[in-house]
């Protein structure tokens, strides 16, 4: 009997009655395993990654599933394939990574035990496994000969120690990260009749050479926009003194990094600087970087693909999504996906390129997750370095697992961290902090930081008096003063308030300087706005600063890291002590005005402030205000490693009375479901929307009226992932109670059955302040 892995499908989406044109069993795990091991021997596991892939479909092999493949069959328990696989892997070969990663490669980790635990799985009355295994390793033999020798012992199921059984966890997300990712190119390849096109690597052709070059001539032709010579002004100086310094750190071996830097010190072309020499000097596979927000993500690579990668050749690509769908909705048939993906959205699927991109969302959900579609990039991040900006943005409640998986592979996996801020927040170890670094574990990059800082002192700031408030309405009489002007506040419906009592104020005429800025906005609308760094849209944020002309801004903190925008004088809501700062880096940016640009810090009379965390730190932040002077914000760093040790202290406690603090301990039990589902960056997700930016003949709608007249056949989906890539940028998450008040007002429709994705109404949707409920602001969730 001949045995297939994959059918040919005709036209209509059913099987080729051309057995020729299938898949043969034997070739996808030979070739499965060929590849996840090709995988894994950068990191030292070729032998088990490969020994995954031959065994991952030995279930196939069984008469139930050949049925099923030839039409005779349904689909059911009877075709469920991957336990048998796992089942030789736990009871013969007694190798805990490869019984966890062959059970999971379609539905994902399994937790050790209980209704979703693998033990219970393997034991499973209906499947038989003892039964069974026998003669499904006989027909394995006869196809595709004996399993390769297996030399290292990894019998992590008598692991003891805590240390031991986070190795294993983490060993088992690199082994199935290597057979997912084989898995998926193996059948993408057969179904397209052809595999993916190659990419280029880092340390091929010294493309490092190539692209530290690059950086460097754009390095100075950014000086030169601000000056006739590339040494004429102080803060030229200084941004170029920081990427020499970088660029021979970079030499240095292979550890974890801190590159303190006063925001507009140039560090996203410094911190890739180093990136390029440290892979240089190593010979490492790729660089990936990790930014906090969707808001400033578009900026950043952006500006990075204009330097390094112009022609769009692959070695820069994002991954990143504003909406996350169930996978399952977006299944077609492989033939499909592959064939309307450009190369570069195939990349970033796996992070099959030089230079990654991606948010800290993404990064962090990936390295804890058991779904195959998030965690097969993870094999892609041993031996690479990774760029950590704006670091003091990390989740507090997720700073244990995040340290220890960070030292893992540090260790382990060749991996390299550097971490950016202007307000470092240290990470030391402490009572709270039982993976923090030690004093020497973490080199700073920069020479002199504390004199950088001084000289690149551009503020001056103004505290409020204790118990003093301000209106919006006194707020905003003082913002029409000035010519140009931006206001940060902590919450939506401040912006939304704030906005509004100044466009009552304005003109007619005057009334194009006034801006609002915020999440209720999609991504598009909000570089709309902003424009682009280089020719920017007249009218825009950007256009009005470079052309002297009447502009004021209201926003969230959404503006606050990564967006270079150069104001005169900002107002900045009592915040955390960070967020503080980072605004301030939207004040005389540039350095060109012959005083301090003016910071003033007020409270507004609603004191309403995000939960949690946010809150904590704004507390703290009114504390320590009281005791420093106009200057000490801007010109001491040391600050802030003493701020936010003592906030993490308070925060554990918190998390330790909520029971938030577990993650540890089922990580340690093996439990993958389990620590998925707790791993959240964002507690509440709410729902996504898609919003009509541009109105009925926006790019938005004219893409929906597309896929919803789309015929639907097995081969050819009405909604895929590439769909989705566009759609984000139009897309905004709105809170549960919001979506359901507008749910029965009508004001949402499905895109699709099933999708979990919806349409607004073009009358919810405000030209200034985008996502709007009885002409108000859409509640706070996601700042």
């Amino acid at each position: 009997m001949q045995y297939f892995a994959h059918t040919a499908e005709t036209p209509d989406g059913q099987p080729d009655p051309d057995t020729s044109k299938w898949q043969k069993l034997s070739d996808h795990l030979r070739e499965v395993g060929e590849l996840a091991g090709n995988f894994a021997a950068a990191f030292g596991a070729r032998e088990e990654a490969k020994l995954a892939g031959l065994l991952h479909d030995l279930g196939k092999y069984r008469d139930e599933f050949q049925e099923y493949l030839r039409g005779q069959r349904k689909g059911g328990s009877d075709t469920h394939h991957a336990v048998y696989g796992a089942g030789v892997a736990a009871n013969k070969l007694r190798n805990v990574a490869l019984a966890y990663s062959i059970a999971g490669h379609h539905s994902g980790l399994h937790n050790a035990q209980g209704d979703s635990g693998l033990r219970e799985l393997i034991n499973k009355p209906a499947y038989a496994i003892e039964q069974n295994l026998e003669s499904l390793i006989n027909k394995f033999r006869n196809e595709c000969g004996d399993f390769p020798a297996f030399s290292k012992d990894f019998l992590f199921l008598n692991t003891n120690t805590p240390d031991s059984r986070f190795k294993a966890e983490f060993f088992t997300r690199m082994i199935f990260s290597a057979l997912v990712d084989a898995d998926f190119l193996n059948t993408e390849a057969f179904y397209k009749n052809c595999s993916r096109p190659s990419v280029p690597s880092l340390n091929e052709d010294s493309l490092a050479e190539k692209l530290i070059a690059k950086l460097n001539t754009a390095r100075i032709q950014k000086a030169k926009q601000h000056s006739s010579t590339l040494e004429t002004t102080p803060i030229t100086k200084i941004r170029n003194e920081i990427y020499e310094q970088c660029l021979n750190a970079g030499e240095m071996p292979q550890s974890f990094f801190s590159l303190t830097v006063p925001t507009g010190g140039g560090k996203t072309l410094s911190g890739m600087a180093f990136a390029l020499s440290h892979a240089r000097k190593h010979n490492l596979r790729r660089i990936i970087v990790v930014i906090p927000y969707l808001s400033i993500i578009e900026q950043n690579a952006a500006e990075y693909r204009r330097i390094l990668d112009p022609d769009g050749s692959g070695i820069l690509v994002e991954n990143h999504s504003a909406v996350e769908v169930a996978a399952e909705n977006l299944e077609a048939s492989a033939a499909t996906e592959a064939n309307e993906r450009s190369p570069l959205i195939l990349a970033a699927e796996n992070w099959d390129a030089p230079i990654i991109i991606t948010t800290s969302v993404q990064f962090i959900e990936s390295l804890f997750s058991n779904k195959p579609s998030r965690c097969r990039k993870l094999h892609n991040i041993a031996r690479s370095v990774i760029l950590f900006d704006e670091v003091q943005t990390l989740p507090v409640h997720l700073l244990e697992p995040l340290l220890s998986v960070w030292r893992e592979l540090r260790d382990q996996y060749g991996v390299s961290f550097v971490f950016l801020s202007a307000t470092q927040p240290a990470f030391q170890k402490q009572a709270n902090l039982i993976n923090g670094f030690d004093k020497t574990e973490i080199t700073e990059i920069s020479n002199n930081t504390l004199d950088t800082f001084n000289k690149l002192q551009r503020v001056s700031f103004k505290f409020p008096k204790p118990d003093e408030t301000k209106s919006w309405e006194d707020l905003a009489n003082e913002m029409l003063i000035a010519n140009q002007v931006m206001c940060i506040v902590n919450i939506r419906k401040h912006a939304f308030a704030l906005w509004n009592c100044l466009q009552s104020k304005l003109k007619d005429e005057d009334k194009t300087s006034l801006f609002h800025l915020s999440s209720a906005m999609c991504a598009e609308h909000r570089l709309h706005v902003i424009g682009k760094m280089h020719d920017p849209r007249e009218g825009s944020i950007r256009w009005r600063l470079q052309n002297n002309k009447p502009c004021r801004v209201v926003s969230t903190q959404l503006v606050e890291a990564g967006v270079d925008l150069d104001f005169p004088l900002l107002y900045r809501a009592l915040a955390p002590l960070d967020s503080i700062v980072q605004a301030a880096g939207r004040c005389n940016r540039e350095n060109r005005m012959s005083s301090p640009g003016e910071v003033i810090i007020f409270t507004p009379e609603d004191k309403k402030l995000p939960p949690g965390i946010y809150k904590l730190a704004t507390e703290e932040t009114a504390n320590i205000i009281t005791r420093l002077t106009d200057k000490q914000l801007g010109t001491d760093p040391s600050l802030f490693a003493d701020y936010f040790n003592r906030l993490y202290s308070k925060a554990a406690t918190d998390y330790q009375r909520s029971g938030e603090d577990s993650i540890q301990q089922e990580r340690s039990a093996l439990n993958f479901r389990n620590v998925a589902h707790k791993v959240k960056v964002i507690d509440e997700t709410g729902k996504s929307v898609i919003v009509p930016f541009g109105g009925i003949n926006g790019k938005a709608m004219k893409i929906i009226r597309e896929i919803k007249t789309r015929l639907q056949s097995k081969s050819n989906a009405r909604f895929n992932r590439n769909d989705l890539r566009i759609l984000q940028r139009f897309i905004v998450n709105i809170r549960h109670n919001d979506f359901q008040m507008l749910l029965v007002r009508g004001q949402v429709e499905e895109l699709l059955p099933n999708l979990e994705i919806n349409i607004l109404n073009e009358g919810s949707y405000h030209n200034d302040l985008g996502v709007i409920v009885d002409e108000r602001a859409i509640e706070d969730f996601i700042l």
